[in-house]
């Protein structure tokens, strides 16, 4: 029965935040690490099969790697979530090495459709308490009944953008109600980092995702007010950048970290913010499907993708946030500059780490329950 929960019509899920990068974000800034050789897992070699979000398959960053060793890497480039789901849910999984998950997937790849395997940490050294932030150690979104079972090796924060160019700064979500800037604000088919929030705009934010059918009412309710503000619901990242570059929109109810780098490239200035009512967190992580037929090299992979290295020279190739304390002072002062790198664990106590509505419940309002009443939220809009 396990083959239910990957439909696409449960699953469906928008397009990555990251999709649109096409492996170009900030790469001015990465040539100034250095060429890396990681003198860890001499005997990996062989084939390497990933699937990952397009310009965090670690291609550039490994490369000396790949060649010293003699790995041959063969990507699958995700689409979005449901195609990690749909690949290693059915019975005769295809023989993946190394996959990547959201955390707000992590109840039902570990625990519903068990595609994860359990990682030995004796293998993966820099997967240590010096080498990362309390929060990404031992923590139950990758870590659980003694066992590890994700290498959480990015993070960022779900905020609103916007144009300081066509309207002021905005403190609250509110600001996205004044009458000035009517038609002039836009969504993006993101659930992942929209739901969060819209449910913490209705004070619901403390029970959400698991909130009742009314609570899920209310919290669409409270929201159409800020659709019919909107000038679009755009389907990608990408979309929304040309809209931010041509002018047709001045702000985004909740947007990536990295916009403002997609903007910048093409000359328009926009900024990402936190108004008062908070921001979403989201952090990405490799796991080792069951079906693994190169452990060593899969091994080493993901203990490379922690390596502060590495760490940050792909966070400031995508404009986000990294995993280890280690790699901080490695990054160029604009990435740097994108959090707080002091109080890390204060951004994600106030801002937690959420999964998804539940798959089956009969006191909550389903995944299917909320992606149905996303899809006629858009229909209206």
């Amino acid at each position: 029965m396990r083959h239910i929960w990957s439909t696409h019509e449960i699953m469906q899920m928008a397009l990555g935040r990251r999709a649109f990068l096409r492996g170009a974000g900030v790469v001015a800034g990465a040539a100034a690490f250095g060429p890396f050789i990681p003198q860890l897992a001499q005997a990996a070699s062989g084939d390497l099969q990933i699937m990952a979000w397009e310009g965090w398959e670690l291609t550039d960053e490994l490369a000396d790697w790949r060649a010293q060793n003699g790995i041959n890497v063969e990507v699958s480039a995700m689409g979005n979530q449901d195609d990690v789901t749909t690949k290693f849910s059915v019975p005769n999984p295809p023989p993946f090495d190394a996959a990547e998950y959201n955390q707000g997937y992590a109840d039902l790849y570990l625990d519903v459709l068990k595609i994860a395997k359990p990682l030995d940490k004796a293998k993966l050294p820099n997967y240590n308490k010096d080498n990362l932030f309390d929060v990404f150690y031992d923590k139950p979104t990758w870590y659980r009944n003694g066992q590890l079972y994700g290498v959480p090796y990015a993070w960022g924060l779900n905020a609103l953008v916007y144009n300081p160019a066509l309207m002021a700064k905005p403190t609250s979500y509110e600001d996205l109600l004044k009458p000035e800037v009517k038609g002039k604000i836009a969504f993006v088919d993101d659930t992942l980092a929209t739901w969060p929030i819209a449910a913490r705009l209705a004070g619901l934010g403390d029970k959400f995702p698991n909130v009742t059918k009314d609570e899920m009412t209310a919290i669409f309710d409270n929201l159409k007010k800020y659709r019919d503000q909107s000038r679009i619901i755009s389907l990608t990242y990408g979309d929304l950048v040309s809209l931010f570059v041509s002018g047709e929109v001045a702000a985004l109810f909740c947007g990536w970290t990295g916009i403002p780098v997609e903007t910048a490239k093409q000359g328009v200035a926009t900024e990402y913010t936190i108004p008062k009512e908070g921001a979403g967190t989201w952090c990405d992580a490799w796991f080792m499907p069951p079906s693994v037929d190169n452990e060593d090299a899969a091994y080493a992979f993901f203990d490379m993708a922690i390596s502060p290295e590495v760490q940050a020279k792909v966070v400031t190739r995508n404009a986000a946030g990294v995993v280890s304390p280690k790699a901080v002072d490695l990054l160029p002062p604009e990435t740097k500059a994108l959090f707080d790198y002091s109080d890390v664990e204060g951004i994600f106590k106030s801002s937690p780490l959420l999964g998804i509505p539940p798959l089956e419940s009969t006191e909550f309002a389903t995944y299917a329950d909320w992606v149905a009443a996303w899809n006629e939220f858009k229909a209206a809009g």
